[in-house]
């Protein structure tokens, strides 16, 4: 094989890799920037629907008890955070009632008591669910300080906190194509720029 055919072989054979590389980034970026375009559409949901006038309301109802407006859950009149409930020292249960009103079932941790008992503590409890069926959502989950931790819509999705995709993501998808075609291409140039000092003849 001549010194002329290898560096043309090399030459030919890094622009093919190269295309490839090119069409594989292409194909990498599009479905990269899908997901981008989804993250950004699933914040901008999120964040439109926890403005919006509903969740303001509802969470006003938890925090100061409002009954007038409310939504149909049974415990949204009564739901404000409380002081933990007195507890038992031995059975852990508290007085009159275990569940302090618009809580779930299990508190957030439990202390022991000096007695050996367990003492329930609810301050960090998370509290239950408004069923609002208004304005395209369906639930409204909370934190254990009425924070929206999530929302259901009407139509079956939950949304989460999503933050809002960087800038340079945008700009590491459109160099896709580019690398894909710059990375094989300069690594076949730089063998065959190597193979070059064994068969000579090759600048």
């Amino acid at each position: 094989m001549s010194a002329m055919n290898l560096k043309e072989g090399t030459r030919r054979l890094a622009l093919l890799l190269g295309a490839v590389g090119a069409i594989v980034g292409g194909f990498a970026s599009y479905a990269e920037l899908q997901s981008i375009l989804r993250q950004r559409e699933s914040h901008n949901k999120y964040e439109q629907l926890t403005a919006s006038d509903v969740v303001k309301h509802e969470r006003k109802c938890r925090l100061t008890g409002m009954m007038s407006g409310c939504s149909n859950d049974p415990y949204a009149a009564i739901a404000k955070p409380i002081s933990s409930p007195q507890a038992d020292s031995t059975t852990g249960s508290s007085s009159g009632r275990d569940l302090p009103p618009g809580y779930t079932e299990e508190p957030i941790n439990a202390k022991s008591s000096s007695t050996g008992g367990a003492v329930l503590d609810w301050s960090k409890s998370i509290p239950i669910p408004s069923v609002v069926m208004n304005d395209g959502i369906k639930a409204i989950n909370w934190s254990h300080d009425y924070e929206v931790q999530s929302i259901e819509t009407e139509d079956g999705q939950t949304l989460y906190p999503t933050p809002a995709p960087a800038a340079w993501l945008y700009l590491l998808t459109a160099l896709f194509p580019i690398l894909g075609f710059f990375v094989p291409w300069g690594a076949i140039r730089a063998i065959g720029w190597v193979g070059a000092g064994f068969f000579g003849g090759i600048e």
